[in-house]
């Protein structure tokens, strides 16, 4: 085949862009910026730069949006065509449906409107003519989820399930491809992502190759943090004078480096206000003294608190029926700002709402995670036993949503950086007279009460744990064999009837210090929607072995001490190393299994201090032969 450069191409822009919620209720993605221009702007310039005369754009979500910025900067290097999609249809649907469009005798371009890249085309065109393959996709190294495995320049597996690993690559959403894609694909135009079609294809023989580039920038920006640090890098590259450096734009910035500000038009910014990484859209207003940091500013909004996240305006942010809600406890959506914390571990949303000095949390969750429906009525039945949690402020399970009070940020991990040994054993004995509170009073007021919580630890739930770590921690981040995690779980096993023989508690099931706020001069505890009865080592395990606080052997036996001695009774505290070892196995899958996701790869920073606490717990027991190599040979490589 001859090397010729494609004329035509098709470029994706019809997503939701979920994970950049809310922000993309008010803009498409593609239409956010990139240092003052848009990613679908770069996009096709980045297309343009190839040879691409003529393109394709899919549309679906903010489909009117990308239509009118496209007529108000029409393209004079471009001839530009679109693809409405009633219902989205994913790449393969989306190329069924473009097939009238495509080329019959030379290849085309896909890709993703949503990604900041910068790469000279030619290996993956010479590729493509050498092999003549169904296709040839851009891969990049070290970073993003590398889900692919390669072999002579041949893809075998898109989806490995040992993701993250360093022999595997990461697709970058910019293909090469024959029209004979088609062949593979539904007759008809269906939803069909692209990613079993391309491992159907393998399957029937066809070749699709993988071409990583050495000179090349790519940067996922799906998430706010991804879309915040594509900015500094772009800026650093700018200064390296390095590829990707020339998506810069020194006229859009406020400070540069790692304290970088990216600013719209028509920004106001107030005497003495701190803005710190962060993206400033057009119209913005920051008042004085604000400190903004870590944050995405959405259009004519109006700061005038301290602020990071993603921050707009809840006349455009929330939807019809948040709106309703908010103004049901006096927050008019057209003077409230709404701001997102950061992604927590659980299938939730957290919206904070600031209207004037008042502010409020939104919760809306995925009911189909059934501890999530449990979360109202645990609020309620704690506060009854003395157990400070958020207070419900309205509760509509017809909608999925709560309004509840804002508790703000500093939890126990805040609270105890830079203090003494005697204040940080001091405020632990504090926290665990709470504990005891819930164990206790709440353990005795369930029958009367007729709590409805999540099923009690028993052999099911412990099994569950340790399958969960061995599927998402040994296997899938570590590729450990399955031989030796056989042997691992046979280990592992010996635990479920130790903890279960001691008296049961009402555990809180994920006491971590994340879980435990400071606010108005109380401890309160929050994710509590996982009640149930098991042993209270578990929940002593949660908070004295959490990798997040990394807590000395001396204090973790000092409170372990002070425990035993309150608590009243005897609840065999000797077995306290056993359910350590079950809650870290625990945990470690859990930060496996989120790291493995863009939006919350940074719970792999936890998993060094799960390894160093796990080796601490397996010190202080008897067997666990195969566990203890594992743990020291990844100790050795987390180093």
């Amino acid at each position: 085949m001859k090397n010729v450069r494609p004329a035509k191409a098709v470029l994706l822009a019809a997503g939701f862009g979920t994970r950049l919620l809310p922000l993309t209720r008010e803009v498409p993605k593609p239409l956010l910026p990139l240092w003052g221009r848009t990613l679908l702007d770069r996009a096709l310039d980045l297309l343009a730069s190839f040879g691409v005369r003529e393109v394709l754009i899919n549309l679906h979500h903010g489909a009117e949006a990308i239509r009118a910025h496209l007529e108000k900067n029409p393209r004079n290097d471009l001839q530009v065509q679109f693809s409405f999609e009633p219902k989205i249809l994913g790449t393969g649907g989306a190329l069924v449906r473009a097939k009238n469009f495509l080329p019959d005798d030379a290849p085309f371009w896909l890709f993703n409107a949503d990604v900041a890249a910068d790469l000279d085309p030619q290996p993956l065109l010479d590729d493509f003519a050498q092999h003549q393959p169904l296709a040839a996709l851009w891969l990049v190294r070290d970073i993003g989820p590398r889900t692919v495995e390669i072999k002579k320049g041949q893809v075998v597996n898109l989806t490995s399930p040992r993701a993250g690993q360093p022999d595997l690559f990461t697709f970058s959403g910019l293909h090469l491809l024959s029209k004979r894609i088609l062949d593979f694909l539904p007759r008809k135009a269906v939803f069909a992502p692209i990613t079993p079609v391309y491992t159907k294809a393998m399957q029937h023989g066809a070749v699709v190759r993988g071409v990583v580039l050495q000179d090349s920038f790519w940067f996922d920006v799906g998430t706010p943090a991804n879309y915040l640090a594509a900015h500094n890098v772009v800026s650093m590259l700018h200064g390296q004078q390095r590829r990707g450096g020339r998506l810069f734009d020194p006229a859009v910035a406020g400070v540069r480096g790692r304290d970088f500000v990216a600013f719209g038009a028509d920004v106001r910014v107030g005497r003495g206000a701190q803005l710190r990484q962060c993206v400033v859209c057009d119209g913005a207003q920051i008042a004085a003294g604000v400190t903004v940091r870590g944050a995405v500013i959405g259009r004519d909004t109006v700061v005038r608190h301290d602020v990071q996240g993603l921050v707009g305006r809840a006349d455009r942010w929330l939807d019809a029926v948040e709106q309703k809600t908010i103004r049901k406890i006096g927050f008019a959506p057209e003077a409230t700002v709404v701001s997102t914390p950061g992604p927590r571990g659980s299938q939730r949303v957290f919206m904070r709402l600031q209207c004037g000095e008042q502010s409020a949390m939104l919760m809306r969750y995925d009911p189909a995670r059934v501890e999530n429906t449990l979360f109202v009525r645990h609020a309620r039945f704690l506060k009854k036993v003395g157990v400070s949690g958020p207070e419900i402020l309205l509760d509509l399970p017809r909608y999925n949503l709560c309004l509840v009070e804002d508790l703000g940020d500093v939890n126990l991990l805040d609270l105890q950086r830079g203090i003494t040994r005697e204040r940080l054993i001091a405020l632990y004995e504090v926290v665990l007279g709470v504990v005891m509170q819930l164990h206790v009073a709440g353990g005795l007021a369930v029958p009367r009460t007729r709590l409805r919580r999540m099923p009690d630890f028993g052999p099911d739930l412990y099994r569950w744990e340790r399958d969960y770590f061995a599927e998402h921690m040994l296997a899938r981040r570590c590729a450990v064999p399955p031989a030796t995690i056989t042997k691992i779980k046979q280990e592992l096993a010996q635990i479920a009837w130790r903890l279960d023989r001691p008296t049961q508690v009402l555990l809180h099931r994920d006491l971590q210090s994340s879980n435990v706020l400071w606010h108005k001069k109380r401890l309160h505890l929050i994710d509590f929607q996982g009640l149930r009865f098991g042993p209270a080592a578990y929940d002593l395990a949660s908070l004295l072995c959490d990798p997040y606080a990394d807590l000395p052997k001396t204090v973790q036996q000092q409170l372990l001490t002070f425990y035993e001695r309150n608590v009243g009774y005897d609840l065999q505290l000797g077995l306290f190393w056993w359910a350590a070892v079950q809650r870290l196995a625990q945990a470690l899958g859990a930060y496996a299994k989120l790291a493995a996701q863009p939006e919350t790869g940074h719970f792999a920073d936890h998993i060094p201090a799960a390894l160093r606490q796990l080796h601490r717990a397996l010190g202080e027991l008897p067997g666990f032969p195969v566990l203890r190599d594992w743990v020291n040979t990844e100790l050795g490589r987390n180093k």
